[in-house]
Formats: C-alpha cells, structure tokens, sequence
C-alpha cells in the first residue's frame, strides 16, 4: 500500500507484532508507527527494536561471500487508541499477518499518548514537530524531579520549566548552590541557541521583573543581590551548632549540651551560648568558642531575620544564591527555611508554589551517603506537601545518592543521560513504568534529550528539550584552551645573515 513503511509478519498477537521494514532510512528505533485493525480502527505503536538479517550461513560468511539481500524487522508494542470517551484502548483482537505499517501522524500520536495541549512546553517530542506540554497541577503539586549524569543538561532542562513556570506566575524559591539561575533575568545572548530557535518556536526573553536574588551576608555578590537572607539567631538548638560547627570532639558536645540546658526557659542568642562557656572551667571550651566565633562572624544569624513570607511570592522566583557559603551552613539555611515556608504555607500565610532543589543529594541524601538536617522536612513536604499546595522539583547528577523515598513521591520524572549502575539501578527502583528496553534507553541519550514519565503520559516520551529563552548561567568553564597557531618563521636570506654578522663584528671587534 502506498505510504506503508514496513508490513506486519510471523505471530502477531493485540499488544505487540513484527514488521518487515521496506527502508531502514524511514522508521527506526523509538518511532511512532500506526496499523489498521478492523474492529478500533487506526492502533498506535512505538518501535523498541530493530534487527537487520541476512541470507547468509556460516560458510558463507568464512568464504566472504556478500549478502544479496538484507532484511530488517522491526518490533513494536502497542499503545492504543482513544474512544469517543477519550480512554484509551487497547485492541482485542490481534493484528493481521500481512497488515501494511505506517508511519503515525501527530494528531494520533498526541491522542494516543495523551499530551497536554497546552502546559508547560518543555521541548519536541523526538524526531518530530510535536509539542510535549507538561501537566501544570501535576507537575507543581505532586512534585517534580530531574535525573542526570555530569553533563547532560539537567540544570538547563530545569531552567526551561523554571520559565515556563514563570510565565504562569507560579511562585518559587530556588535553592542555588553554584548560582546558575540569577542569569535567568537577561535574555539568551547565544548565537548558536539563538538561530535554534525558529525550530521551537521561541523568542529570547529575559525575566528580570520576575526574580528577586537573595544572597547571605558574606557573599561576594551581595552588590547584585535583591535583598540579604539572615536567619532567626535565637535558640540554636546543641544539634544546630554541631551541624554549622562540625565539632566531633565528645567534650566539646557535653560542654555545649550543658551551656543550653543553663540556658533553658529564655530567649537566647549565640552570644549567650559564648557567654555561658566562657564561664566553665575547662580547657576543651577554648576550641568550642573558636567554632561558635566562626558563626558570628558568618554573620548569618542575626535577632532581625529575613521575613521568610518574602521568599515565597506570587509570580516571582526568589533565587538563593549560596556560592561560597560552607556546606554544613547550606544545609541548616535549606532546614530551617523550608521549615518555615511549609509551616506557613500549611496556615495559608503564603501562596501555593514550588521549592526547586539543586543538588538535592547534598540536602535529601540517601540512607548511607550522609546525612542532612534538611532530610526530615523535605521528605514530609514530599509526602505531605501536595495536601498544602507545596511542591518540590528535585534535581540531581548522583541519583543513587537521593533519598530513593522522595524520588518515588515524584509523579513527574525527567530523566537525561544516566550511566553509573548504581544511579540506573536506583531510577529503576524510584520510577514506575519503566521496562528493560526504556531503562537501555536512558543509557543512550544524547545531550539535551529527556526521557519524561508522567502518569498523564501513556507511555515514558522522549524530548528534544527546547533551547532557553533566557540566559543558561550553567555552563563549564574552559580549562584547558585552543592552541594557538604558531607565527610562521621568516626565511632568512644570504644577505640577512651577512648583515647580522657584520653587525656582531662591529659590536664585539
């Protein structure tokens, strides 16, 4: 049949048949194709593997002999067809041996697969012009993660749904380890992204009206900075200080543990806590008041807090930026700033958003890759936050190393190039859905491609994830540099040299 790209052979059963492809070059792995049955009509599948064969034996091949004809056939599982009820249906009867293949068209594969008309647009689905919209509810309410190797795209890909949220007025407080987001308010300045752009469908924008940048005191970008983030000094708890401090030392702990308990019953500051060891009589407290000195001095806690309703605002995305900031410092500022925003979001004291979590197995790490104070309140909004209107967009390059319940909370994953067995072993472990051939898959994507499974998605969907509006602040600097062409050496004639002796001879008789 005219247009047919392959034709249906050998047992054939409704979920799943082979075809003999007529031209390698048309169909290929991961494709969409669509085969007429008789009772639903047009069925949808997609091809998850292709296998050339030849009419060759094994003498043929030891004498070096050539195939006269190869033949490649393909494999496909069935997705199905929607009804006039928009289910989606799988057929009953099997598929008939023989049956012509062709290559889907988007309006069936958009129908099959469910794709969202509109929502968030995160890129094209692969080798074709159709847009992937994610699901705004799901995608904010009940969570969001996304899983990569080094390199892959992931804090990019992050930086397209951060826009797309954005444009929704979606309020967010991104948590910014290495400050990539604040680039976010210009516009993409990238010759090369830019020409991509016709491809999307996209313009350069920039979202400076709708981010405000936070930053810590002692930050080298507190010129650049919205505003200061200080935290309430009162009542560090003993746990608080061991974690900021990193004190490992059991006397250091018990003379701590003993100048708050004198403490108890009042308001008390990092000062008092100084104070009070200053008056103990023990030659372990000198070390305990050089790490309580180093928290003065981070200037990070103060008795006039930043008011946390401010990092949660409608249609902007608060960015923290912690560039310089130690890592046991990071981890308490996520606790305690999390804590506070999910209390008051549970009492409505700020609107409905979503927490954006860099580096997230540095602040919810698995069970024997360390510990984190922030773990125990990002895995209650993980399970308790959608009741609240709370999301969480977890991102991560070590996902074996990220608390494996607060990925499996995740209702959309967004999963680039993943290598390391232990980190395809955990996906397989925290994500739904995905089979021997998809999890494979993942193994093979290139830069700047996503696996996305979604429960509104029929099926796991590879994108083309769309080029930035606005400016990816990400990207790698070049440590190693271009050589640089060498000046070629001018010849030197019988007379040059003539004159050069001449002149040494002036210079030295």
């Amino acid at each position: 049949m005219k247009g047919a790209v392959g034709r249906i052979y050998g047992e054939a059963s409704s979920t799943d048949f082979s075809f003999v492809v007529f031209d390698p070059r048309e169909v290929g792995r991961t494709d969409y194709v669509k085969v007429w049955n008789d009772v639903e009509g047009w069925v949808v599948a997609q091809i998850y593997d292709v296998k050339a064969t030849a009419d060759l034996n094994e003498n043929d091949v030891l004498l070096g002999r050539n195939a006269e004809k190869e033949v490649y056939i393909a494999k496909a599982l069935v997705i199905g067809k929607r009804d006039e009820n928009g289910l989606l249906r799988v057929p009953k009867t099997p598929f008939v041996p023989g049956e012509s293949v062709f290559k889907a068209d988007s309006e069936i594969i958009t129908s099959a697969l469910g794709l969202e008309s509109d929502g968030a647009y995160i890129g094209l689905l692969k080798d074709s012009e159709i847009k992937v919209n994610l699901n705004l509810n799901s995608l904010v309410q009940k969570h969001c993660c996304i899983l990569a190797k080094t390199g892959s795209g992931k804090s990019y890909t992050s930086g397209v749904i951060v826009e797309e949220l954005l444009e929704r007025d979606v309020p967010l407080f991104i948590i910014d380890p290495h400050g990539e987001y604040s680039t976010m308010k210009f516009p993409n300045d990238s010759r090369e992204e830019v020409e991509k752009m016709s491809i999307f469908k996209i313009k350069p924008k920039g979202y400076e009206n709708k981010i405000r940048l936070y930053v810590p005191p002692n930050s080298p970008f507190v010129d650049k900075a919205d505003g200061i983030l200080r935290l309430d000094g009162y009542n560090l708890t003993a746990e608080e200080i061991i974690e900021l401090t990193g004190i490992t030392n059991p006397t250091s702990h018990a003379l701590l543990y003993q100048a708050i308990k004198n403490l108890k019953g009042r308001n008390y500051t990092v000062e008092d806590v100084i104070a009070e060891i200053e008056e103990i009589k023990h030659n372990a407290k000198w070390s305990l008041l050089g790490h309580l000195e180093k928290i003065l001095e981070s200037g990070l806690f103060g008795k006039e807090a930043t008011p946390v309703h401010l990092l949660l605002q409608n249609g902007k995305a608060v960015i923290l930026d912690m560039r310089g900031v130690p890592p046991e410092h990071q981890d308490l500022i996520v606790s305690r700033i999390c804590s506070r925003l999910f209390e008051l979001r549970k009492k409505e004291e700020v609107p409905a958003g979503m927490i954006v979590i860099e580096e997230a197995h540095n602040f919810i790490p698995e069970r024997g890759f360390g510990r984190a104070v922030s773990t125990q309140v990002l895995r209650t909004i993980a399970s308790e936050g959608r009741k609240f209107g709370l999301g969480l967009m977890v991102i991560s390059q070590r996902p074996a190393r990220v608390d494996k319940n607060v990925i499996s909370q995740c209702n959309t994953q967004i999963i680039l190039r993943v290598t390391n067995p232990n980190d395809i072993n955990a996906i397989k472990k925290g994500v739904e859905g995905l089979t021997a051939d998809t999890v494979e898959e993942i193994k093979r994507l290139p830069a700047g491609t996503a696996m996305v499974v979604s429960p509104e998605l029929e099926r796991p969907v590879i994108v083309n994830v769309r080029i930035r509006k606005s400016r990816h602040g990400g990207v790698s600097a070049n440590i190693v540099k271009k050589k640089q062409k060498e000046k070629p050496k001018e010849k030197r004639t019988e007379k040059d040299v003539k004159e050069k002796q001449s002149l040494l001879r002036k210079m030295f008789g």
